[in-house]
């Protein structure tokens, strides 16, 4: 009996492998670009700006408070993370907007 895998010495061995991995660090989160994009979550918004918002992603935060769908469009800017290989396949080494409709 006293090899047997119960439920809780497989959630205990589980947690620490988990901290383990934690303590050691992930090298894909050192590299992480931080992007922005429009989003109207909890409040009203168009269905113009709820589609522009869905499919646009700014490389800064400038870009994105420039960007609205219209004169009247009350989404606010975000924050996403995204690796940086993502960012150059997505921006290039210049560009500031991002249109997932035409990639």
């Amino acid at each position: 009996m006293a090899g047997r895998l119960t439920r809780r010495k497989f959630l205990v061995t589980a947690a620490a492998i988990g901290m383990a991995g934690t303590v050691t660090g992930c090298p894909q989160l050192a590299r992480a670009v931080r992007i922005w994009k429009r989003a109207g979550r909890g409040r009203r918004v168009s269905n113009a700006a709820k589609s522009h918002n869905a499919n646009i992603l700014y490389a800064t935060q400038a870009a994105a408070l420039n960007n609205p769908a219209h004169p009247g469009d009350r989404s606010k800017v975000v924050p996403l993370t995204i690796s940086a290989a993502r960012h150059i396949e997505l921006f290039g080494l210049t560009g500031a907007i991002a249109d997932l409709r035409h990639l």
